[in-house]
């Protein structure tokens, strides 16, 4: 029986669970280190390729000061089905720690931004979005996968 409360290496995701997961999902919640030691937490909207999670920052965003610092970063991307349909509905997460790295190159800039606008509001929705979001001025951050940490609490039972 697998757990419903911890991770455990039965309720692991295969690197294909994954993939497929993190293409089709679209928030995740991003952290980063602050100058202080302390953590920076907010949710994000992100695009997958198969190998690196990427994403369109606007220009003032505080994780951009602290990745330019320290591009030490964990993604989570999860969903928790228990807190509307009880426990059965079971639960999966994918934590991924890696490095971010920084890009200005606007084909880049308008690509990610594009690709990930048209994932998370649709294309219709995205072509209205995109020039206002690029107009605030944007920065790329590839965040290239060192270590995962997953689990889906209905994969074995």
């Amino acid at each position: 029986m697998s757990s419903k409360s911890t991770a455990t290496l039965e309720n692991a995701l295969t690197p294909e669970e994954i993939d497929t997961r993190l293409r089709s999902a679209t928030l995740a919640r991003l952290a980063s280190f602050r100058a202080d030691g302390m953590i920076h937490l907010t949710p994000i909207w992100f695009d997958w390729n198969g190998s690196v999670f990427q994403l369109s920052l606007g220009a003032g965003r505080v994780h951009l000061k602290n990745l330019a610092a320290d591009p030490r970063v964990t993604i989570l991307v999860d969903e928790d089905s228990r807190l509307q349909h009880g426990l059965a509905a079971g639960a999966w997460a994918i934590e991924c720690r890696g490095i971010a790295e920084l890009s200005n190159d606007e084909t880049l800039i308008r690509d990610v931004t594009h690709r990930t606008l048209v994932k998370a509001m649709g294309a219709a929705d995205a072509e209205q979005y995109t020039e206002p979001v690029m107009a605030e001025g944007r920065t790329i951050v590839t965040i290239t996968p060192k270590i995962w940490h997953t689990w889906d609490y209905n994969k074995v039972d």
